[in-house]
């Protein structure tokens, strides 16, 4: 094989990752972004680059979201390697401070256009829409009414509805004891759900000989409008 036939096969097995539409870059003078200043059209993306050979880097938005996360960030990654910068093709026509979380000293702007279309938001992903100010009308049941179950199937099954599509993060508990966590989101009206046992959950209900379960959820739609719902069941 001619090393030009190696180098391609190589190549075909060792393929460089996907990029963005723009490319933030720190380094290659250490902590410093060599990216002050990225443009980009709503919805399109970004890849962060560390090319600083001497540190660990990332990007981080300066503001945060209605829900305290930040409006967009990036993993924190060793030196000669990328990655995607998140949430970013939500953003709508503005002006981005950004940041590097290890290094707060290096600061850069995004800058996004009024061309294109920001991504729609989803449940995983909220953010606000003027156009939908109504939370979720939304519900939760129990579905299980015997240990010896719940055990078996190593959760709790359970009944999810929303009249929109929206994200359920669901507790189940007795007492002050947290039995079951779980997230799910709802997409057709209607889902039913297993939320897994916590270690406390499994040890109490080994020894229990009835539970009275409380099933709690904190739900959000795509525009982050949020509600909550509850049920209760005697588990024996």
């Amino acid at each position: 094989m001619t090393a030009a036939a190696a180098l391609a096969v190589a190549g075909a097995f060792w393929a460089a990752p996907a990029l963005g539409d723009a490319t933030i870059t720190a380094g290659p003078t250490p902590n410093t972004y060599a990216t002050t200043d990225v443009t980009i059209d709503q919805g399109q993306t970004i890849t962060f680059q560390n090319s600083d050979q001497t540190a660990i880097h990332d990007v981080t938005s300066d503001q945060t979201g209605g829900d305290g996360q930040t409006l967009f960030e990036s993993e924190t990654v060793e030196p000669g390697k990328t990655a995607p910068v998140k949430r970013v093709v939500f953003l709508r026509t503005g002006d981005y401070p950004f940041h590097c979380s290890v290094h707060p000293f290096m600061k850069g702007t995004l800058h996004v256009t009024a061309n294109g279309t920001p991504q729609a938001h989803t449940p995983d992903n909220p953010g606000p829409n003027p156009a939908d100010l109504v939370p979720p009308d939304a519900s939760v049941g129990i579905l299980d009414s015997r240990i010896s179950g719940v055990l078996f199937h190593r959760g709790v099954r359970v009944r999810l509805k929303s009249n929109e599509p929206a994200r359920f993060k669901l507790t189940a508990t007795s007492g002050k004891a947290r039995l079951a966590l779980g997230t799910f989101v709802v997409t057709r009206k209607t889902r039913t759900a297993k939320i897994g046992l916590t270690k406390k959950g499994k040890q109490l209900l080994f020894t229990a000989n009835s539970v009275k379960l409380k099933l709690t959820a904190k739900v959000n739609d795509a525009a982050d409008n949020r509600a909550t719902a509850s049920a209760t069941r005697i588990l024996r």
